[in-house]
């Protein structure tokens, strides 16, 4: 495991982020660290939570941990002035050496967006980002050399700068996307149920746990867990079974009079949805608008909704689906209740 991946995972541990293969990652380095470092401790179970608040609490009452609050872009780093009088606790994570005395050159940096606000961002080896609403994206300052891993959480288009040397790879919960040079959205939002690539250009290597497929251009990878009913073929669809879970292949096609697919059409700031459940519906609204939606009701399950709206502000939207469905909503502050 390279310094940045070991800091980008403890990062992630505290914050209750880690799958579970992280979380094996990091109790398989904590014991090869425990083994080499601590060998008379006989410890069941790492704790690796315990050990990164206890080292961060204590350089923080040292005054040498300073967590920058920048809105967009943050990242985590150390005063250089006393750094001999932490050497105890930097040895409980020896693998990040290199890391607290190379900031630049191993340190991690994160693009935010809040919900209802979209951004673009150019990384330094040249690949454009485009950041949907409510999204997170973490990457390595050192991006243009060969360290290209990032994690996403939420929705990104990339537009990849080719480097054949260095693969530019896209951590998700659940998936992993690796790419050359190439056009391609990734969705995977917490909650979702699902993750989905959307391939434009290019080719991409979809994986996970062992398991991996290539995509061709024009082609949409969905990850589902499996769940009785979801395993039915669409005609234009293929299933893959990787064992706990499903990978839908589907064919994309741009819409008419239109060169965009639809799973891009959030780039051009239009919200658009298509057999959509209250529930999923409510959570896509709210991200969208940056409005908490609650449905205080139960609706039927064959409430579907379609719909394509461009400057449309959230009432209108509501207005617009009352036309086809039976509701109701109240709006109190930022918050809007749905009712039959």
């Amino acid at each position: 495991m390279s310094d940045q991946q070991l800091i980008g995972l403890l990062e992630k541990y505290l914050q209750g982020q880690c799958t579970a293969d992280e979380q094996a990652a990091l109790e398989s380095w904590y014991e090869n660290y425990r083994t080499a470092q601590m060998p008379d401790r006989e410890d069941a179970q790492p704790d690796l939570l315990r050990m990164y608040t206890d080292m961060t609490d204590r350089l923080k009452q040292e005054g040498e941990w300073q967590e920058v609050p920048v809105a967009v872009v943050r990242s985590v780093s150390f005063k250089w002035r006393k750094m001999a009088a932490a050497a105890a606790v930097l040895l409980l994570v020896a693998g990040a050496a290199v890391w607290i005395w190379s900031p630049r050159a191993n340190r991690q940096l994160a693009l935010d967006t809040a919900e209802g606000v979209r951004k673009k961002v150019s990384l330094e080896d040249g690949t454009q980002v485009w950041l949907n609403v409510g999204s997170h994206l973490t990457y390595p300052a050192n991006i243009s050399s060969s360290n290209r891993e990032v994690y996403l959480r939420g929705e990104a288009f990339f537009e990849v700068a080719q480097q054949a040397a260095h693969p530019f790879i896209i951590h998700t919960a659940n998936l992993n996307v690796q790419v050359l040079g190439t056009r391609f959205n990734v969705k995977a939002y917490d909650g979702e149920g699902s993750i989905e690539t959307t391939l434009v250009e290019g080719r991409v290597a979809v994986s996970r746990n062992g398991n991996s497929l290539v995509l061709e251009p024009g082609e949409k990878a969905i990850l589902k867990k499996k769940t009785p009913g979801n395993n039915e073929k669409g005609a234009n669809s293929r299933i893959v079974d990787w064992g706990d879970v499903l990978l839908i292949v589907e064919k994309v096609t741009p819409e008419a009079n239109n060169q965009q697919v639809s799973e891009l059409v959030w780039m051009d700031n239009r919200l658009e949805f298509k057999d959509k459940t209250f529930p999923e519906l409510a959570r896509l609204m709210s991200r969208w608008y940056n409005r908490k939606i609650i449905l205080t009701d139960t609706f039927p399950a064959d409430y579907k909704f379609k719909g394509t709206f461009k400057q449309e502000t959230v009432t209108d939207v509501l207005k617009a689906l009352q036309i086809t469905a039976d509701f109701n909503y109240t709006i109190k502050g930022d918050t809007i209740y749905i009712h039959h």
